[in-house]
Protein backbone atom coordinates (compact mmCIF):
# COMPACT_ATOMS: atom_id res chain seq x y z
CA UNK A 1 0.00 0.00 0.00
CA UNK A 2 2.74 2.16 0.77
CA UNK A 3 4.41 2.44 -2.95
CA UNK A 4 1.02 2.83 -4.26
CA UNK A 5 0.57 5.93 -1.98
CA UNK A 6 4.02 6.70 -3.00
CA UNK A 7 3.30 6.66 -6.36
CA UNK A 8 0.33 8.74 -6.67
CA UNK A 9 2.57 11.18 -4.95
CA UNK A 10 5.21 11.31 -7.87
CA UNK A 11 2.20 11.30 -10.35
CA UNK A 12 0.82 14.61 -8.60
CA UNK A 13 4.56 16.14 -8.49
CA UNK A 14 5.26 15.23 -12.15
CA UNK A 15 1.42 16.80 -13.13
CA UNK A 16 2.43 19.76 -11.10
CA UNK A 17 5.76 19.97 -13.26
CA UNK A 18 3.59 19.68 -16.32
CA UNK A 19 1.05 22.25 -14.88
CA UNK A 20 3.53 24.74 -14.04
CA UNK A 21 5.15 24.97 -17.28
CA UNK A 22 2.21 25.56 -18.85
CA UNK A 23 0.75 28.26 -16.87
CA UNK A 24 3.07 29.35 -14.34
CA UNK A 25 3.41 27.79 -10.22
CA UNK A 26 2.03 31.09 -9.39
CA UNK A 27 -1.11 30.24 -11.74
CA UNK A 28 -1.53 26.08 -11.09
CA UNK A 29 -4.51 25.42 -9.42
CA UNK A 30 -5.13 21.88 -7.33
CA UNK A 31 -8.02 21.36 -9.79
CA UNK A 32 -5.42 21.24 -12.95
CA UNK A 33 -2.45 19.29 -11.09
CA UNK A 34 -5.80 17.03 -10.27
CA UNK A 35 -6.30 16.12 -13.93
CA UNK A 36 -3.10 16.05 -15.14
CA UNK A 37 -2.40 13.22 -12.56
CA UNK A 38 -5.40 11.68 -12.89
CA UNK A 39 -6.67 11.85 -9.55
CA UNK A 40 -9.38 13.40 -7.75
CA UNK A 41 -8.90 16.11 -5.63
CA UNK A 42 -9.02 14.55 -2.45
CA UNK A 43 -6.38 11.85 -3.61
CA UNK A 44 -4.78 15.24 -4.14
CA UNK A 45 -5.72 16.98 -0.92
CA UNK A 46 -4.08 13.20 0.55
CA UNK A 47 -0.52 14.12 -0.01
CA UNK A 48 -0.91 18.30 -0.42
CA UNK A 49 -2.71 19.29 1.71
CA UNK A 50 -2.26 23.39 -0.20
CA UNK A 51 -1.40 24.50 -2.88
CA UNK A 52 1.41 26.08 -0.92
CA UNK A 53 2.22 22.33 0.60
CA UNK A 54 2.28 21.10 -3.35
CA UNK A 55 4.81 23.97 -4.20
CA UNK A 56 7.00 23.10 -1.37
CA UNK A 57 6.45 19.44 -2.50
CA UNK A 58 7.55 20.15 -5.79
CA UNK A 59 10.48 22.70 -4.44
CA UNK A 60 11.78 19.67 -2.46
CA UNK A 61 11.07 17.26 -5.31
CA UNK A 62 13.27 19.14 -7.78
CA UNK A 63 16.07 19.36 -4.60
CA UNK A 64 15.60 15.66 -4.41
CA UNK A 65 16.60 14.95 -7.84
CA UNK A 66 19.53 17.30 -7.69
CA UNK A 67 20.71 15.90 -4.57
CA UNK A 68 20.59 12.54 -6.16
CA UNK A 69 22.91 13.09 -9.54
CA UNK A 70 25.59 15.23 -6.97
CA UNK A 71 25.34 12.20 -4.77
CA UNK A 72 25.59 9.88 -8.20
CA UNK A 73 28.59 12.38 -9.45
CA UNK A 74 30.31 12.18 -5.57
CA UNK A 75 31.03 8.55 -5.94
CA UNK A 76 33.11 8.99 -9.16
CA UNK A 77 35.53 11.60 -7.20
CA UNK A 78 37.45 11.58 -3.98
CA UNK A 79 35.60 12.11 -0.47
CA UNK A 80 37.37 15.09 -0.13
CA UNK A 81 36.26 18.70 -0.59
CA UNK A 82 37.82 18.78 -4.14
CA UNK A 83 36.57 15.67 -5.31
CA UNK A 84 32.66 17.63 -4.08
CA UNK A 85 33.55 20.43 -5.80
CA UNK A 86 34.47 18.51 -9.21
CA UNK A 87 31.29 15.95 -8.48
CA UNK A 88 29.07 19.24 -8.87
CA UNK A 89 31.04 20.25 -12.26
CA UNK A 90 29.86 16.48 -13.01
CA UNK A 91 26.25 16.89 -11.61
CA UNK A 92 26.17 19.58 -13.49
CA UNK A 93 26.73 18.61 -16.33
CA UNK A 94 24.50 15.38 -16.03
CA UNK A 95 21.42 17.55 -15.13
CA UNK A 96 21.80 19.59 -18.18
CA UNK A 97 22.31 16.14 -20.22
CA UNK A 98 18.83 15.16 -18.23
CA UNK A 99 16.99 18.13 -18.72
CA UNK A 100 16.52 18.85 -14.93
CA UNK A 101 16.30 22.59 -15.41
CA UNK A 102 13.73 23.48 -17.50
CA UNK A 103 13.93 27.54 -17.87
CA UNK A 104 9.95 28.24 -17.35
CA UNK A 105 9.39 25.92 -14.59
CA UNK A 106 12.45 27.26 -12.84
CA UNK A 107 11.17 31.05 -13.68
CA UNK A 108 7.44 30.18 -12.43
CA UNK A 109 9.36 28.24 -9.08
CA UNK A 110 11.07 32.18 -8.91
CA UNK A 111 7.56 33.88 -9.17
CA UNK A 112 5.85 31.86 -6.64
CA UNK A 113 8.71 32.59 -3.96
CA UNK A 114 7.92 36.11 -4.75
CA UNK A 115 4.69 35.39 -2.84
CA UNK A 116 5.56 32.65 -0.72
CA UNK A 117 8.75 33.27 0.58
CA UNK A 118 8.94 30.21 2.40
CA UNK A 119 9.34 28.15 -0.75
CA UNK A 120 12.83 29.10 -0.49
CA UNK A 121 13.76 27.71 2.90
CA UNK A 122 14.82 24.07 1.27
CA UNK A 123 17.42 25.72 -1.55
CA UNK A 124 18.64 27.68 1.05
CA UNK A 125 19.57 24.83 3.96
CA UNK A 126 20.84 23.56 0.49
CA UNK A 127 23.04 25.94 -0.76
CA UNK A 128 24.37 26.10 3.10
CA UNK A 129 25.23 22.95 3.45
CA UNK A 130 26.74 23.34 -0.26
CA UNK A 131 29.42 26.26 1.38
CA UNK A 132 29.82 24.09 4.36
CA UNK A 133 31.02 21.18 1.92
CA UNK A 134 33.53 23.81 0.15
CA UNK A 135 35.15 25.59 3.31
CA UNK A 136 37.52 23.12 4.25
CA UNK A 137 39.24 23.67 0.59
CA UNK A 138 40.72 26.46 2.94
CA UNK A 139 42.51 29.38 0.65
CA UNK A 140 41.07 27.79 -1.78
CA UNK A 141 37.31 28.24 -0.80
CA UNK A 142 37.13 31.55 -2.30
CA UNK A 143 38.27 30.63 -5.78
CA UNK A 144 35.63 26.90 -5.45
CA UNK A 145 33.00 29.83 -4.96
CA UNK A 146 33.74 31.80 -7.74
CA UNK A 147 33.15 28.47 -9.58
CA UNK A 148 30.36 28.06 -8.09
CA UNK A 149 28.74 31.14 -8.76
CA UNK A 150 29.79 30.90 -12.41
CA UNK A 151 27.45 28.09 -12.62
CA UNK A 152 25.16 29.93 -10.74
CA UNK A 153 25.42 32.52 -13.57
CA UNK A 154 24.86 29.91 -16.33
CA UNK A 155 22.01 28.51 -14.92
CA UNK A 156 20.28 31.90 -13.91
CA UNK A 157 21.36 33.34 -17.75
CA UNK A 158 19.92 30.48 -18.98
CA UNK A 159 16.90 30.46 -17.34
CA UNK A 160 15.87 34.07 -17.65
CA UNK A 161 17.10 33.59 -21.69
CA UNK A 162 19.59 36.19 -21.26
CA UNK A 163 22.37 34.39 -22.68
CA UNK A 164 22.52 33.41 -25.91
CA UNK A 165 25.48 30.78 -26.60
CA UNK A 166 25.73 28.22 -28.82
CA UNK A 167 26.15 24.70 -27.50
CA UNK A 168 30.38 24.17 -28.37
CA UNK A 169 29.95 27.77 -26.60
CA UNK A 170 28.47 26.70 -23.64
CA UNK A 171 30.63 23.76 -23.48
CA UNK A 172 33.78 25.38 -23.78
CA UNK A 173 33.06 27.39 -20.77
CA UNK A 174 31.75 24.12 -18.60
CA UNK A 175 35.20 22.36 -19.37
CA UNK A 176 37.06 25.27 -18.39
CA UNK A 177 35.21 25.51 -15.06
CA UNK A 178 35.78 21.48 -14.78
CA UNK A 179 39.50 21.77 -15.57
CA UNK A 180 39.51 25.40 -13.00
CA UNK A 181 37.70 22.58 -10.06
CA UNK A 182 39.94 19.96 -10.96
CA UNK A 183 43.25 22.31 -10.49
CA UNK A 184 41.83 23.17 -7.29
CA UNK A 185 41.31 19.79 -6.21
CA UNK A 186 44.02 18.79 -6.83
CA UNK A 187 46.29 21.97 -5.05
CA UNK A 188 43.73 22.11 -1.87
CA UNK A 189 43.68 18.01 -1.38
CA UNK A 190 47.25 17.37 -2.26
CA UNK A 191 46.34 14.16 -5.00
Amino acid sequence: MTRKRSDARERILEAALVVSQQVGAAHLTLDAVAAEAGVSKGGLLYHFASKDALLRGMVDHHLDEHRRTLENAMAEFPATPGGYLQALVQAHRDERKDGLHEPHATRSFIAAAVNTPELMDGPRRFVAEHVDRLRPLGARFPEAMLLTLAFDGLFFGETFEMLDLTASEREAIVQLLAERAAAIAKAADGA
